[in-house]
């Protein structure tokens, strides 16, 4: 048929373009379609979201102005008084402020004032509504008229106010203006079975029917609308009323009118189809010219490219060169997406997609911080119990869900991942108060049950706020600053709370202390002191529990409260806790060169005895002691660990350790421990000894802690006697050992032996656990602990 190629390539490709115009045409024609209803969908549901705004915000000016009106000064007693001028005027004013069109008073006894003067007609379902405690704004019928309405209280009782809006076409213009498509808004309110508008047609059957289905339906948003007369997309919003009057808005849109401004848009399509073959026809002439564009634009693109600008060659040919600008189009996708990867996993958590904590520092200083913004560190309670209970993949959709709950309710806050078990999110407040008030805000919504697939798992979180700082601090340890108030918080045991800077105390400083601890070891700051321990079965004083004393040589004295603690937790207890094992086993040695061969008693902290090479190390000093020892630790120590700890524990039973129970009473005492345990001695609390003159509770539980104790084969040692009283009733139920002021503060070596030689001080114990102290023999004085 064709002769020449360049003939039969211009036929070809123009009828290919044609029937692909054509396709295009077809397409877009349904396209507009589809996208017009569902546009009209969306536009009539924003029509209504804001008519429903403008609409409350009117009601809300409505029931302000009267209530203002309401407890103006003079109107109560101008109803009282029956002064109808005053009354008028008053409402005049209302009027004016409100732009309401009616405005009057309704007297307890039901009579109304109005500006022309008292009428008794008012209709039964205002009468109904004001009877209400609170009745609240919306639609009002007054004299065969729709008007929005508010009603406030007269002060005492004595009536109501009320100011009214007439709802009529002006507003109902005013909503075809707000809207981006014709729509017709009309009110309808029930009369009887039906909804009319006032008016009468053909169609009110069936608007009343589609607004009777509305109502009823679940689902929200417009539906389909077919009356005889047209095919509409409508949408019925229901209205708030004031005397029980029940109304609707009825917002309609004809899909013809939507598809109509696309018709310039069609020929204008046809018109660029035209245009396109002629411009194909001639373009297919020059095709062996086309033949190098491809190369210039790969060229471009590769340039581009090595800039960081991904821009995809598009080849209209089908051979080599087309191919080879298809590979360099997916090597250029496959960059784009790496990068996308890399950028995703850089700012987002992995596991729940959530923003991290790079994110987070990234959003906090890409602008100016506000003066007033707090950063918030939400916890979730016991997470790593959860996690274990429902697994790490639960766990992680289970900070997903509370991540998005989140954003929901904060949704322009920053906000990220911090940890495993901690968000984060930043908002303003205007004070600290207002601060835990948004917590506990966002406390009552996190809280609520998250559903994972078929689990239904209760969440309790715990929020820390740290407060703006300075303008030069980072937002790094702004963050720091609110995972520091977290824990602060769950220590407090309050669900949210402030950061605070005093009980958090000086980091660097304690790090330092830390680090002088070795030194004080070696130097000597760090010393021993012995508190003994009178036995009432000998009638002496032969066994000592060793205390660890610090004498810094700038702060002073330091309470062992305070650094032993930071040992455990910076992990300085072991190297301290077996300096200590081998000091009081040389002070074993010291006192038995003095003839006074004494058991002394070492606490050992609950984080060691599940530390194998620390019991095999303490085990061993333990054999080369000249004298007993005794290892004190408390009743609850074998809980993270139990297995490991009685192990240990029986250990040091073996290699001749006394045990001894430290604290009876004061924690979570439990039989079961007591049964497991293989201790020597049980050290009852101080807080049962110190009241047990006064308090019969504390002395039956002291006699019956020492029955049991006895029960078990144990040696029972009272903590904290102080007071002769004390001593001799102690000695009277049988009591195995007394440790306090009475008998002696912690001293050195040298003073526990000289106490040791003090037979006068002996014999005044004797007499005092009999209960008549010698007169010659006057108490020691007991200085107060270091």
């Amino acid at each position: 048929m064709f002769r020449r190629l360049r003939a039969k390539l211009t036929f070809m490709y123009a009828g290919l373009f044609s029937i692909a115009l054509l396709m295009i045409g077809v397409v877009a024609y349904f396209v507009i379609a589809d996208n017009t209803q569902k546009l009209a969908e969306q536009q009539l549901a924003s029509t209504a979201q804001v008519f429903t705004q403008i609409w409350d915000a009117r009601l809300d000016h409505l029931q302000d102005a009267a209530e203002r009106t309401a407890h103006a000064q003079g109107l109560a007693a101008a109803v009282d008084t029956r002064d109808d001028a005053q009354i008028r005027a008053r409402l005049g004013e209302l009027r004016t402020v409100s732009n309401a069109d009616i405005a009057f008073v309704v007297t307890h006894e039901g009579l109304i004032i109005s500006e022309t003067g008292a009428s008794a007609s008012m209709s039964p379902g205002l009468q109904m509504a004001l009877t209400q405690s609170d009745p609240g704004p919306g639609v009002l019928r007054q004299s065969g008229e729709l008007f929005q309405g508010a009603a406030a209280d007269l002060p005492n009782q004595q009536g109501w106010v009320i100011a009214a809006a007439r709802l009529g076409s002006q507003q109902m213009d005013a909503i075809r203006a707000l809207s981006a498509i014709p729509v017709d808004a009309t009110t309808f309110v029930r009369d009887g079975q039906r909804w009319t508008d006032g008016q009468e047609g053909a169609d009110h059957t069936t608007l009343s029917t589609f607004i009777e289905q509305s109502l009823r339906s679940e689902r929200d948003g417009a539906r389909e609308l077919r009356t005889q007369n047209e095919k509409a997309i409508a949408l019925a919003a229901p209205l708030a009323s004031l005397d029980g009057t029940q109304a609707v808005l009825l917002l309609r849109h004809s899909p013809s009118s939507g598809i109509s401004p696309y018709g310039t848009l069609l020929s204008t399509l046809i018109a660029i189809g035209l245009t396109g073959v002629a411009l194909l026809i001639a373009g297919t002439w020059f095709l062996a010219r086309g033949i190098t564009q491809p190369l210039s634009t790969l060229e471009a693109a590769a340039r581009k490219l090595r800039e960081g600008v991904y821009e995809t060659v598009v080849v209209g040919t089908k051979d080599e060169l087309s191919r080879v600008a298809e590979s360099f189009n997916a090597m250029t996708a496959a960059i784009r997406e790496r990068e996308r990867r890399i950028t995703q996993l850089a700012f987002h958590d992995s596991e729940t997609r959530l923003p991290n904590r790079v994110a987070l520092e990234r959003k906090l200083n890409a602008a100016a911080r506000p003066e007033r913004l707090y950063l918030a560190a939400i916890g979730v309670d016991r997470f790593a119990h959860v996690r274990g209970a429902i697994g790490y993949a639960l766990a992680g959709e289970l900070v997903r869900q509370l991540g998005a709950r989140l954003a929901h309710l904060a949704p322009n806050a920053p906000m990220a991942r911090l940890s495993s078990d901690v968000l984060g999110v930043a908002f303003i407040a205007t004070s600290e108060a207002d601060a835990l008030k948004r917590a506990h805000a966002l406390i009552a919504n996190l809280e609520q049950s998250v559903s994972l697939g078929e689990q239904i798992v209760d969440v309790q979180v715990t929020i820390g706020i740290a407060q703006p700082g300075g303008k030069e601090e980072t937002s790094s340890a702004m963050i720091e600053r609110a995972s520091i108030a977290l824990d602060q918080t769950r220590q407090r045991g309050q669900k949210a709370g402030m950061y605070d800077e005093a009980a958090y105390g000086d980091p660097a400083r304690t790090l330092s202390l830390m680090g002088e601890m070795r030194r004080a070891l070696e130097t000597g700051a760090i010393y021993l002191a012995h508190q003994p321990k009178y036995n009432f079965r000998t009638g002496r004083i032969d066994s000592a529990e060793t205390l660890v004393r610090w004498r810094h040589p700038t702060r002073g004295n330091i309470a062992p409260d305070l650094f032993v603690p930071m040992a455990e937790e910076t992990g300085h207890i072991r190297a301290l806790t077996e300096w200590v094992l081998e000091r009081a086993i040389a002070d074993q040695l010291a006192f038995k060169a003095a003839g006074h061969p004494i058991k002394l008693a070492v606490n050992i902290s609950a984080r060691l005895l599940s530390d194998n090479e620390f019991a095999r190390h303490a085990t061993a000093l333990a054999r080369q002691a000249p004298h007993q020892l005794c290892f004190e630790i408390t009743e609850t120590a074998v809980i993270d660990n139990p297995v490991a700890a009685l192990e240990n524990i029986e250990m040091f039973a073996a290699a001749g350790v006394h045990i001894a129970i430290d604290d009876y009473g004061a924690g979570l005492s439990s039989l079961a421990y007591l049964k497991q345990l293989p201790a020597h001695e049980l050290k009852i609390d101080k807080l049962f000894i110190q009241n047990i003159t006064m308090s019969q509770r504390d002395a039956l539980l002291v006699r019956s802690t020492i029955d049991l104790a006895h029960g078990l084969g144990m040696a029972l040692t009272a903590e904290g006697v102080e007071t002769p009283a004390a001593f001799a009733l102690l000695a009277s139920m049988n009591c195995d050992l007394a440790q306090g002021y009475l008998i002696s503060r912690p001293v050195s070596v040298d003073e526990l032996v000289a106490l040791l030689n003090d037979e006068r001080r002996l014999q005044f114990y004797k007499q005092t656990a009999l209960g008549a102290p010698p007169q010659l023999a006057a108490t020691p004085q007991q200085p107060k602990q270091a």
